[in-house]
């Protein structure tokens, strides 16, 4: 109980949420708090009404919160969430939920754990990983889970072994008001000099072809079956397309990018705009990858 007393003493009243994404806009969250433990966390889950709202945040990546704000508590992860370990004897490696990809992925280069190299092309943590089967570079972070451990909305631990979840491209049927504890992972070794080279081919790439050095939130919707999205916003001439100060990325046509006074507003008009002119073109539906929380701002 006094760890719980701990934790709720740091509760943070209409936290700027949005200015921590990396889009750098957005509205506030009602509630903020810092999670340090497991049991902590299970105890403030069983503390709230089974409908009040949470939010999960990791990165702040692949996220537009909506300039009326979040209307509920997010929870950040943070120390024991953070844990990694390697098990050398049974080849198994253990992640928290709130490890960032670009930690876990020199963990392995450190241990000679290769098929993690294409987690330096994804701006996450592992929770969010898991929730949206997130993957580039021809590798999803399904392909070698064995099992995670959730916290489902009643604060009750539960541990899903791979079969158990359904994973598709850019998505899993672990609900969504559940929390990614941690996950185990099997592991192929590998030599360092490998490693090195493909994660250095993976951030070259990255780096030509992706505006990583703008304000842009990731790959703003899903590739539709056979056909890349940039590929089809390129072809309705959307490339440098611009709403207020948000604008189509000129280096990548399925990122948008906040210029610098964009609002959420902006950034999501602009999305919705390119989703109905590729369905107008093409018949072709284009679907958010971006997560999108919160509330529309009143006029």
């Amino acid at each position: 109980m006094r760890e719980l007393i701990k934790s709720l003493s740091k509760l943070k009243l209409n936290y700027e949420l949005g200015k921590k994404t990396w889009f750098g806009t957005g509205g506030s969250t009602t509630l903020f708090l810092e999670v340090h433990s497991k049991s902590s966390l299970k105890k403030i889950i069983k503390l709230l009404p089974y409908n009040f709202p949470i939010f999960i945040v990791g990165a702040g990546s692949n996220l537009i919160v909506r300039d009326g704000g979040f209307k509920g508590l997010t929870l950040k992860l943070t120390d024991e969430f953070k844990n990694i370990d390697f098990n050398k004897q049974n080849k198994v490696l253990k992640i928290g939920g709130g490890l960032k990809d670009h930690i876990i992925s020199n963990f392995c280069y450190k241990n000679s754990i290769g098929n993690f190299e294409f987690l330096r092309g994804i701006p996450g943590t592992l929770g969010g990983n898991i929730k949206m089967n997130a993957g580039c570079f021809g590798k999803t972070i399904s392909d070698d889970l064995i099992k995670c451990r959730i916290l489902n909305r009643k604060g009750e631990e539960l541990c899903l072994d791979k079969r158990d979840i359904n994973f598709s491209y850019r998505r899993s049927d672990i609900p969504d008001n559940s929390i990614i504890l941690d996950a185990e992972f099997s592991v192929k070794l590998s030599s360092k000099k490998h490693i090195l080279e493909k994660t250095n081919k993976i951030v070259k790439t990255r780096t030509k072809s992706q505006p990583i050095k703008n304000r842009t939130g990731g790959s703003t919707f899903k590739n539709p079956p056979n056909v890349s999205a940039w590929k089809l916003i390129d072809k309705i001439n959307y490339r440098g397309k611009k709403i207020g100060d948000a604008s189509v990325s000129t280096k990548h046509t399925n990122f948008l990018i906040n210029n610098s006074n964009a609002n959420s507003l902006d950034l999501e008009i602009l999305g919705e705009e390119i989703k109905e002119s590729v369905k107008k073109k093409f018949n072709i539906n284009l679907d958010w990858e971006l997560k999108r929380i919160g509330e529309f701002k009143k006029i």
